[in-house]
């Protein structure tokens, strides 16, 4: 019997430890999927779009800024009075300034796409690394213009015993490598 719990615990044990390497792997392709998608989908509408990324709780999302805020409707003229004698309304003169510019921000992308994706279990991201800074808590983003490109961005998977995996997103490629430790 004590034979059996040794063989049993001899196979059991590396394939555990593999287990994990797989999540890893599968938490990390999840995300290269959907830096895939955004960079595609920017250069097809032609509108700028993020992965927006919480740190702290492990989450990613899919945004746009394709959708503009909403614009008051213009007031509806009063209704007119048969009886009532005219009113001259001086009209101020006509501006020739351009109309105000509407701010696009971005947004959650229609449909299951854009819905918030969490992260492996066990899996966390370690910090994220872009040109101007390094991140390891709060919210971070990867942002691709309308044309598909973006920064370089090195983004670090972490798993509880320690192996990392590391995301680096090539502007001029349009790609993302998988580098696995040692990076």
């Amino acid at each position: 019997m004590l034979l059996i719990a040794g063989l049993l615990m001899s196979v059991m044990i590396p394939n555990l430890s593999a287990l994990q390497s797989h999540t890893l792997h599968d938490a990390a392709a999840q995300i290269v999927e959907r830096i895939d998608f955004g960079r595609q989908r920017a250069v097809m509408t032609g509108v700028a779009h993020r992965l927006a990324l919480n740190l702290d709780e492990g989450t990613y999302q899919l945004e746009w800024s394709g959708a503009r805020p909403a614009e008051p409707a213009p007031a509806a003229p009063p209704p007119l009075d048969p009886d009532a004698e005219p009113v001259v309304v001086e009209e101020p003169p006509l501006s020739l300034a351009p109309p105000p510019v509407a701010e696009r921000s971005f947004q959650q992308l229609p449909g299951p796409l854009g819905e918030i994706e969490s992260l492996e279990h066990g899996v966390e991201f370690a910090w994220i690394e872009t040109p101007g800074s390094e991140v390891d808590t709060g919210e971070a983003s990867i942002v691709f213009e309308s044309d598909g490109t973006s920064t370089y961005t090195l983004l670090v998977l972490d798993e509880p015993g320690g192996r990392q995996l590391a995301l680096e997103i090539l502007p001029l490629a349009e790609a993302v490598r998988v580098l696995d430790e040692g990076f």
